[in-house]
This record gives structure tokens, C-alpha cells and sequence, in this order.
């Protein structure tokens, strides 16, 4: 009799505790959850106030979704803790041979360092920056005729180019380029068409930069869509290309983008190119480590280009949500650095069992994380370096730039949320820091197997953050 009331208390308090927690959940979370377009999604959210370390409104938090863009941010912190803010790839140029009389008597090697800003068109330098930097490393050598090959070594992170964790329906597209040991032009190529009447075959104008080897099956019609719903398919190293989807109707150019087959390759072609058009001329074959598999015998360094500083490259990744970047920083981290990041984390004393990574950008479906996980990691980050650092400063402002330019747009929260979006199909994340008068906060939600409209759901979130704080 006594075992039977004390099972009964235990039940009544267990029950009444949880409709108590239950009660004390904020409104506009119990709204947002019982949205129809959640009703069979799943939802993990957390939020603490930073000052206080006060829990705001906790759901789910600890269990493990797929995060897409989200994912960056866990790429970005262990990036800045790891390497450091001012860390820097450098690329040489090598030689193997003697220099006489004007001559490179050898040959002349790239040593690709996996560095994803060669050319890069989102830090501010022109397209052929660094080829004019190597140009005068050349000049100053003395050196106006090469006798050998021009090879690029471009073995560092194998020929793999593309995670086996990818949808087969991304590869291809300027969003999931190949990552190699040499990345130039952001590994992107644009293809410009002429569209004419709904419904209507498109017409290929012509590549930037130009791509003459690839051969393309044009697919893609135009729409009276204004969106561009345009796609590129391709395999690492093919010189196959099928477009497909659709373009805005009676536009006389407009760009599709896909990825470059072969880095490494038209690096050496295009670099070739523009020595000879600035007096140097190659004798010797074009050719990457790939193709051949020919190291110096005794290399020289003539000298190298540095890239802008890791504190740069973070925020490009994670205002533009760029897989590019992302990748390549994870494969210095993961490959280079041999670093286990689940384990990482866990050495920093943060629970990290709910976070299985198979890629930096967050491109592959089956990674997963908790909104537990990414608001302790945002609480270390925060006591580190604060809205001074580095990482607080590469999120973008809601509002206002990046790919939160229009989230939270016209409400009280404008202008006052850095944080990180990630969208892949049926996946909705956000997280980072909210500053509302003298308060500050963490947050993080994700959201996976919604039903509806994307936008829908966006402002369904823009209504309980505002409601949240």
C-alpha cells in the first residue's frame, strides 16, 4: 500500500512538473509550435541571456537535426580558435633548374596550399591579382623564357573533389565546387544565355572565363518566373555539362553558374596564357600532378602569394554563406591540422556528442547538430572574444546585409541580430546573437521537415523572435 502512494506521488509531481514547465514555456513559442506547416517538423531551439547565463526558452535542445548553412559556424569557430585569426595560406612559385641568361633552364611549378581566394571575387582585388604578383616575382628573377613544363602540384587534398555525402542533384553547380589542392576564379565559371518567349529553348552566348573545352547539353527554358531556377551538372574532371531548369523570359544575358571540372588544370592553362601575353614564353607542355606525377628534383622558391588573413575569409563564409571558403578551411582543419572536431569541442569541455560533421558548409543532408551544442559553442566563443572578435563580426546583421538581409526586415529586432541562416530542402536554421537595449543573448533554432512555404515559415520565425525578446 505504502509502494502504491509513493508511486503516486512521484506520478502526480513528474505530471504536474511538466505541465508546469509546460505553462512556463513563453506564448509565442507555443504558438510557433503549434503552426500547421510544423506539424510534422521537427524543432530544437535553446537561448540563454549571456549576461545572466539565464535560460530564455529551451526546446529540444539536445537533439540532433541537419542544420545546412548552420553548419558553417561550427567550421568558422574551430577555424578561429584553432589557427587563429591572421592565419594565411601561402601559394609558391618553384623552380627546378638553373636561371641563365634570361632562361629558366627546368621547369616552373605551382605548389597548390589549397588556399580558396585565388582570385577570388569577393575580397575586394581584381580577378588576375595574384597572377600579377607571381608576374613579378618572374620579372625580378630575371626570367623571360622558360625552357621546361609549367605544372601545378595539385595533389594536397587528393582528387576526391567533392563529398561522397553530397546530393548527387548539387554536383556541378557554383555552389558545390570541387575542393583541391588549387582553387582559382572561387572554382566557378558563369555561362551567359539569351532567353526569348516562355516556355522557349534558351541560346548560349558564350563562358566567363572562357571554358572551350567543356561541352554543354542546354537544357534550361525560359519562364515567366523572374527567379532564376537554373542548374549545372557535372562530374570532378568531366568536360560534360548538362543545364537545366529555367531562366526569366526576354533577357538578352544572363548568367547560369557551374563549377570548374579541372582547378588545377585551367589554372596552369590560364597562367600560362598570361605570361606569354606579358613577354614569358613556356616551351615546355602544360600539364598538373595529376596528369603527371612529376615533383622537382631540387625545388627553389622563387616566392609566394599570401591570402588575406583567416579573420577575412570567415566573414565571407558566413555573410554569403559560402561553401567554397567553407570547405576549404575544413579541409585544413580535418586534413592539414588533423583535427577531430566532435572531439575538439569536447577537450573545450562542451557535450559534443550530438554533433556528427561531414563537411564544413553544411551542404550534405546528413549532417546533424543540436541548438544545444551551437548555443554552447556561441557562449564560448562569446567569453573568448566578445562582439570585438573576429566571429561575433562575421555574422551578418538581420536586416541589413548577407543572407539575413531581409529576415527580421521592419520589426524591432532589425539591425539588432547577428546571425547565421542555413536552408537546404525542408531545413530552416538560425543562430548567433541578439542585442536588445542593455541585454544581450544567444540563440539558435532549427527546424527540419517543414511543410509549406519557406517564406511562411521565415516569418512564423521572425514572430517568435520578436516575441522571445
Amino acid at each position: 500500500m505504502k509502494r502504491k502512494i509513493y508511486y503516486l506521488i512521484i506520478t502526480y509531481f513528474l505530471f504536474t512538473g511538466f505541465q508546469l514547465a509546460g505553462q512556463t514555456q513563453p506564448a509565442s513559442l507555443n504558438t510557433f509550435l503549434q503552426s500547421e506547416n510544423l506539424k510534422h517538423a521537427s524543432v530544437s531551439l535553446k537561448a540563454i541571456d549571456l549576461t545572466t547565463g539565464k535560460i530564455i526558452v529551451s526546446h529540444n535542445e539536445n537533439q540532433a537535426l541537419t542544420p545546412a548553412s548552420n553548419m558553417k559556424l561550427v567550421t568558422t569557430a574551430t577555424a578561429l580558435d584553432a589557427l587563429g585569426e591572421n592565419f594565411q595560406f601561402e601559394t609558391p612559385l618553384l623552380y627546378d633548374g638553373v636561371i641563365q641568361n634570361n632562361t629558366l633552364n627546368g621547369d616552373l611549378y605551382i605548389k597548390g596550399a589549397g588556399d580558396p581566394t585565388l582570385g577570388s571575387e569577393f575580397l575586394g582585388n581584381t580577378k588576375d591579382y595574384f597572377l600579377s604578383k607571381w608576374l613579378s616575382i618572374l620579372n625580378k628573377a630575371g626570367i623571360k623564357n622558360i625552357s621546361g613544363d609549367l605544372i601545378v602540384l595539385d595533389q594536397l587534398y587528393g582528387y576526391e573533389g567533392v563529398s561522397p555525402k553530397w546530393l548527387l542533384e548539387d554536383i556541378g553547380n557554383y555552389y558545390a565546387p570541387g575542393i583541391y589542392g588549387i582553387s582559382v576564379f572561387d572554382n566557378m565559371y558563369r555561362v551567359y544565355l539569351q532567353s526569348f518567349a516562355p516556355g522557349s529553348e534558351t541560346k548560349i552566348l558564350y563562358t566567363d572565363p572562357p571554358m572551350n573545352d567543356l561541352q554543354f547539353t542546354n537544357e534550361i527554358k525560359a519562364s515567366s518566373a523572374t527567379s532564376d531556377d537554373s542548374y549545372i551538372f557535372g562530374f570532378p574532371f568531366s568536360n560534360q555539362r548538362r543545364l537545366y531548369g529555367s531562366i526569366p523570359a526576354h533577357k538578352a544575358s544572363f548568367a547560369a553558374r557551374g563549377d570548374l571540372p579541372d582547378p588545377g588544370l585551367f589554372l596552369a592553362y590560364y597562367f600560362r596564357s598570361y605570361l606569354q601575353n606579358h613577354g614569358i614564353n613556356v616551351n615546355g607542355r602544360t600539364t598538373t600532378y595529376r596528369l603527371d606525377p612529376k615533383m622537382p628534383k631540387k625545388e627553389t622558391t622563387l616566392g609566394a602569394v599570401r591570402s588575406p588573413d583567416l579573420a577575412s575569409m570567415v566573414r565571407v563564409i558566413n555573410v554569403r554563406s559560402n561553401n567554397h571558403y567553407a570547405e576549404h578551411i575544413y579541409k585544413v582543419l580535418t586534413l592539414l591540422k588533423n583535427i577531430e572536431i566532435p572531439v575538439y569541442w569536447k577537450e573545450k569541455g562542451l557535450d559534443s556528442s550530438a554533433l556528427f560533421m561531414f563537411d564544413g558548409s553544411g551542404t550534405s543532408p546528413q549532417n546533424a547538430i543540436s541548438a544545444g551544442f551551437l548555443l554552447d559553442m556561441l557562449v564560448y566563443m562569446d567569453k573568448k572574444t566578445g562582439p570585438a572578435g573576429a566571429f561575433y563580426k562575421s555574422l551578418p546583421v538581420a536586416g541589413k546585409d548577407g543572407t539575413v538581409i531581409s529576415f527580421l526586415k521592419n520589426t524591432p529586432l532589425e539591425g539588432k541580430a547577428h546571425l547565421k541562416t542555413g536552408s537546404i530542402t525542408n531545413v530552416q536554421s538560425y543562430s548567433g546573437y541578439i542585442e536588445k537595449g542593455d541585454k544581450r543573448y544567444a540563440v539558435s533554432l532549427i527546424v527540419n521537415n517543414f511543410t509549406g512555404k519557406r517564406a511562411d515559415l521565415r516569418k512564423q520565425i521572425e514572430k517568435l523572435f520578436v516575441g522571445l525578446f
